[in-house]
C-alpha cells in the first residue's frame, strides 16, 4: 500500500453480513435514541470478542508487527443507578483474566472502572461512543452525514476530523451500520517516541516521527451496543538513529470487534 495514499475501501467481511441483513433503502430512518442508545435491562449480559494488529513495513527490514486477542463479558448489576452499572469480566489472551465494575456517563463519552473515570479514548468498545462518533442527529436515514471534530489524540488516531455516514437503517430492530473516515496529524494515544527495528539477528533502537494518519471503518450497532466493527488505520513514519540515518516506512493499525452470542456471554 503506497503510504501517501488512502486506505483502499475494502469491505471487511463481518461488516457486509451485518449491512446484507440490513434494509438499505433511502426512505428507512429509525430514531436516533433507539438505534444508538443502550437499552439495558436487569440482568442483561453482553458479549464481545476483539483483537489489534500494528505493522511497521521499512524496506530492508524484518517487518515489526505486533499483536492482541481477547474477549470481554459485561453484566448489568445496578439497573437503577446513575448511569447504570456493570460488571466487566475480561480475558487478553495469554494474560492473566481480569474484572471490575463498569459505568459509561455522558452517553459512553466517559469510561467507568471501578470509580475511576476518564474520557473514553477506546477505538472501539461496548457501545456508541459519541466522543469519537459524535452527536448524531434526532432521526437516522441511509446518506446521512455528520462530521467529528476529535480533539484528543485516542488509541488508532491523533486528534483530527472525521466523517459519520450512515449506510443502513433496520427500524424494527433498531440496528443502524455507520461508516466513519477521517485524518489527522499528531501523535497517537501512547505512542512511543522509539521502537525497534531487526535485520538479520541485528536490532536497532530508533526515533520516531509519524506522519498524518488516515483511518476508515465500519460498525453495527443494535439498541446501541455494537454488534461488529472494523477499523483501519495507516500513517507514514520516518525513523532515524545515528546508525541508520533516516529512513522512510509505513505504519498501519487495526482493529476488530464482534459481539458473541448471547449464550457464550453467560
Amino acid at each position: 500500500m503506497n503510504h501517501a495514499g488512502p486506505i483502499h475501501r475494502t469491505r471487511f467481511l463481518p461488516a457486509l453480513l451485518a449491512l446484507l441483513a440490513l434494509p438499505a433503502t433511502g426512505g428507512a430512518t429509525t430514531p436516533t435514541a433507539a438505534a444508538l442508545t443502550p437499552a439495558l435491562r436487569a440482568g442483561d449480559s453482553f458479549g464481545n470478542v476483539f483483537s489489534r494488529t500494528i505493522a511497521i513495513q521499512v524496506p530492508g527490514f524484518d517487518e515489526a508487527v505486533r499483536r492482541i486477542s481477547g474477549t470481554a463479558t459485561y453484566r448489568v448489576i445496578d439497573l437503577a443507578a446513575h448511569p447504570p452499572q456493570l460488571r466487566i469480566d475480561y480475558h487478553y489472551d495469554g494474560r492473566p483474566a481480569g474484572g471490575g465494575a463498569v459505568a459509561l456517563p455522558d452517553g459512553g463519552a466517559t469510561s467507568c472502572f471501578d470509580g475511576k473515570c476518564v474520557p473514553n479514548t477506546d477505538a472501539s468498545g461496548l457501545a456508541y461512543n459519541p466522543r469519537l462518533w459524535g452527536r448524531p442527529p434526532a432521526t437516522l436515514r441511509v446518506g446521512q452525514r455528520w462530521t467529528v471534530a476529535i480533539d484528543a489524540p485516542w488509541e488508532l488516531g491523533p486528534a483530527g476530523r472525521q466523517t459519520v455516514t450512515v449506510l443502513a437503517v433496520d427500524p424494527a430492530s433498531h440496528t443502524v451500520s455507520l461508516e466513519r473516515e477521517g485524518s489527522g496529524n499528531g501523535p497517537w494515544l501512547g505512542d512511543a517516541p522509539q521502537l525497534t527495528l531487526t535485520r538479520g539477528d541485528r536490532s536497532y533502537v530508533v526515533t520516531r516521527q509519524a506522519g498524518r494518519a488516515h483511518w476508515l471503518g465500519r460498525a453495527t450497532f443494535r439498541d446501541g451496543i455494537l454488534i461488529s466493527d472494523e477499523l483501519m488505520s495507516v500513517r507514514p513514519v520516518v525513523l532515524s538513529s545515528t546508525q541508520l540515518g533516516r529512513i522512510e516506512g509505513v505504519e498501519r493499525q487495526y482493529i476488530l470487534l464482534n459481539a458473541t452470542p448471547r449464550e457464550a456471554a453467560r
